[in-house]
Parts: structure tokens; C-alpha cells; sequence
């Protein structure tokens, strides 16, 4: 890092001094203030990010920042005496054991039997400690989404999916249902007690 010699350091201390203690003209000021009194538009870090995917050939969406993993489907094996749905076993990823349940169960609809096998995959959300797996149709992609434009679900959603749904997410290829994570997991993790 260069140093300014002495007197240009003082040059520029006056010229900024100045700069600070000038008065500001009416004008200025009116414009100044509507300027900052203006509606800021919206940065793209207060976005939300989603991952949007299929079940029963409906679209649904869970906020990307809860979903710890996305997989192919594996085989998931029941647990004698906990047949309660919408728990539905414990499947294995990568060493990991995971708590597996039916999220279409959840939300009270069927999964897609004309469905691409090879499209199926397991979700996973929650945290590292307190995990739940569940398969879906298909993942479509992860998306920005502008939260300013969602709109609250109709009263016409059954009760069950009523209650993990936080909102309808419009789209410029179609709606998508934002799920909540926390009600997904409080409702499985019920099937288990």
C-alpha cells in the first residue's frame, strides 16, 4: 500500500472536509428524501430458494434450506410393530439410517402408479439428528422464487395437507404448493410414538 506524501494527505482532508460541510440545496434534499422513500426492490439474496417435485401428479415445493438430501430410491424395510402410517420403515443411504415415512399419506393423496420407476426419488429433510426420508414421483429442479408474489392456500385442501402447507407458489410453467418442513416431521414423527 502506497503512502500519499504529507501535504497531498492534507489537500485531501480539506477537499473532503469541504466536501462534508457544504450546505445541501432544497432541491437536493426533496430528492434525496423521495429517493430513500421509495419501495426497494428486492435483492435477489432475500429470494427464496425452492425444490420443486411431483406426487400423484400434483406439484409441491419445500424450501431448498430444509431438504438434507436427494437420492434414488432404495429399498425400505419395515419395522415389526410400527406399521402406524404414515410410517413406513427405515432405508439406508450411504451408511446413514434413515427413518422413512409416506408423504402422500400426509397429505391425504395417492401416489402416481403410471409414475416413472426411474424417476423416483427419496427426499430427505429435517436436521442431522431428527431425519425423515420420503419418496416422490419425480424431482423437477430447484428454483429462485420471489416471495412477494405467493399466495395463501385455498380452504379447499384437506385438512392434513391444510396443515403442511404454507402457501401456493404461482409460477410462469404452473402452481406449486410450498410444503413446511417442521408439520411434515411433527406429523410422521406422531406415527412413531
Amino acid at each position: 500500500m502506497t503512502q500519499l506524501p504529507p501535504e497531498d494527505l492534507a489537500n485531501k482532508k480539506i477537499g473532503l472536509t469541504q466536501l462534508l460541510a457544504r450546505p445541501i440545496l432544497a432541491s437536493n434534499l426533496a430528492i434525496n428524501t423521495n429517493d430513500l422513500a421509495q419501495e426497494r426492490a428486492q435483492s435477489l439474496r432475500e429470494e427464496d430458494t425452492i425444490l420443486l417435485f411431483r406426487i400423484g401428479g400434483e406439484r409441491f415445493a419445500l424450501p431448498a434450506n430444509s431438504v438434507l438430501n436427494v437420492f434414488p430410491c432404495t429399498p425400505v424395510r419395515k419395522v415389526p410393530h410400527r406399521t402406524r402410517p404414515p410410517f413406513r420403515g427405515l432405508c439406508c443411504h450411504e451408511g446413514a439410517i434413515l427413518l422413512t415415512g409416506l408423504l402422500h399419506v400426509v397429505l391425504d393423496m395417492d401416489m402416481d402408479k403410471n409414475a416413472n420407476a426411474k424417476l423416483r426419488r427419496m427426499i430427505v429433510i429435517g436436521s442431522e439428528d431428527a431425519s425423515w426420508a420420503f419418496e416422490v414421483d419425480e424431482v423437477d429442479c430447484i428454483r429462485k422464487v420471489d416471495p412477494s408474489k405467493f399466495r395463501n392456500a385455498p380452504a379447499t385442501i384437506p385438512i392434513n395437507a391444510f396443515s403442511c402447507t404454507n402457501c401456493i407458489i404461482p409460477m410462469d410453467d404452473g402452481d406449486a404448493v410450498l410444503l413446511n418442513p417442521i408439520a411434515i416431521q411433527t406429523i410422521m414423527e406422531k406415527a412413531i410414538q
